[in-house]
């Protein structure tokens, strides 16, 4: 489609068409004879609709969409990107969806070249994340999940693959979604419809200043906000909310997001939480963040930090942590044997990145495996070895070794602390050495870039 049409405007067109063959299909196994949407792919996949424009096939193809939006949300409007392309230049598109195998795998693609394409915050949480939240929460049959800044939706959709997995069927986890952005909205409502799944999505609006689910709770919150997210009240319309730890500043979002998760979690001892923050939260010494965390930490609702490495994040190079809340750490079903009361689990799965391509990074399944059966084994869940420490990996910390004198610090890599060396003092003393050549060697190369700094200064 290259000079005939923008790249995102194709990808939309393919999401589109992917939706109303779903609905077409869907439609022919519930009820007799051909639907709205049946009769739109028909006339889509037929000759003669090639010898009009585009605006004329984005005519049919929202005609038979009709019944989908009314049950979901409305569809941006592709008619004024495709008045100008004829409809045979659109037929290798529609091909492509009619040939599709699975199409589920060729939306998850579309939404793959959306995110590569995407700028500042507006991106989707990866796979192998959206998988650690859910095998983190392990979200039950039954059970009511949120979350607030939904994107495309695809924790929900892994929240309910978990599920799933675990034994449920589809629809025992009611799922609900709220974010700020009308494009994500859309996308999330049709990534759900064809992957079969139902949910409550709200929006546009943000969840901070214009909660859509007021005065409700869920068991479970799942959550990957924009990080350092400024001007976040909207003119101090979100601080109205009466924060239980703190307002947070106008700046920075961070731990607005925190408090609204800590918020929607039910009052019942199952409620628990999830969050994605930037690791410098685990230990600001900015007075109204800190002041937050301090209480997050006094209230007992923190219990667990995971710090993960850079680069797994789309368009966010720096490293980023799992925050974990819940509302009781005492032992019952659910939670395990362990009363962790008064304690936080401190993980740091800082070095465990995988290279996957030029300038990306994931977290393999050793890792997530890992972190996952760590958090479960804290907690005493059936089936799990007995806890313990490990140097340079994890570390049960009370809450009482995190208090004012510490400035409330849960970074987990300033507490684990590094693997004790099981070699002789002369292994230890050629250690020394390698550090102190290491050393002096950073020391050459940084004299060598300030000179070189000094060299392009003067030439300007």
């Amino acid at each position: 489609m290259r000079g005939a049409l923008a790249s995102q405007d194709a990808l939309h067109f393919v999401m589109l068409l992917i939706l109303l063959r779903h609905e077409a299909e869907r439609d022919i196994e519930v009820c007799e004879g051909r639907s709205r949407a049946g009769r739109a792919w028909g006339a889509v996949l037929s000759q003669d609709l090639w010898m009009r424009d585009g605006h004329d096939v984005v005519h049919e193809v929202m005609s038979g969409l009709e019944e989908w939006e009314s049950r979901h949300c409305r569809l941006r409007d592709l008619s004024p990107a495709l008045r100008d392309v004829r409809g045979s230049e659109l037929e290798p598109l529609v091909r492509c969806v009619a040939e599709a195998q699975k199409l589920t795998s060729l939306f998850e693609s579309c939404l793959g070249h959306v995110q590569r394409a995407a700028k500042g915050g507006d991106y989707y949480t990866p796979a192998d994340i959206a998988g650690l939240l859910a095998g983190l929460m392990e979200p039950r049959p039954g059970e009511r999940l949120y979350d607030p800044v939904c994107g495309s939706g695809g924790l929900l959709l892994k929240a309910d693959e978990y599920m799933q997995a675990h034994g449920g069927q589809t629809g025992e986890l009611a799922l609900y979604g709220q974010d700020s952005s009308r494009t994500a909205v859309e996308t999330a409502a049709v990534n759900l419809a064809v992957h079969g799944v139902e949910g409550s999505l709200r929006g546009p609006s943000s969840s901070l200043t214009d909660d859509q689910f007021a005065n409700q709770t869920f068991d479970v919150i799942v959550a990957n906000p924009p990080f350092n997210q400024a001007g976040w009240s909207h003119g101090g319309r979100g601080f109205d909310r009466g924060w239980r730890y703190g307002i947070p500043p106008e700046g920075n979002a961070n731990f607005a997001w925190a408090q609204h998760v800590v918020s929607k979690m039910s009052p019942t001892e199952s409620g628990r939480g999830v969050l994605l923050l930037p690791t410098a939260a685990a230990s600001t010494s900015k007075s109204a963040e800190l002041g937050i965390r301090a209480g997050l930490v006094e209230d007992d609702v923190l219990s667990c930090v995971v710090e993960l490495p850079a680069g797994l994040l789309p368009h966010v190079r720096n490293p980023v942590t799992l925050w974990l809340f819940t509302r009781s750490k005492r032992p019952r079903p659910g939670w395990g044997s362990a009363d962790r009361s008064g304690h936080v689990l401190l993980i740091d799965a800082s070095d465990t990145a995988a290279k996957v391509g030029r300038g990306r990074r994931t977290l393999p399944d050793k890792a997530r495996n890992r972190i996952t059966d760590t958090f479960a084994a804290w907690r005493g869940a059936p089936g799990q070895a007995a806890y313990e420490d490990v140097p340079g990996w994890c570390r049960s910390v009370a809450t009482t070794e995190t208090t004012a004198a510490q400035d409330y610090d849960v970074l987990p890599s300033r507490h684990v602390g590094v693997p004790v060396a099981e070699s002789g003092h002369a292994d230890e003393r050629e250690q020394v050495g390698d550090l102190t050549r290491e050393l002096y060697s950073l020391f050459e190369t940084s004299h060598r870039l300030e000179a070189e700094l000094h060299d392009l200064l003067r030439q300007w």
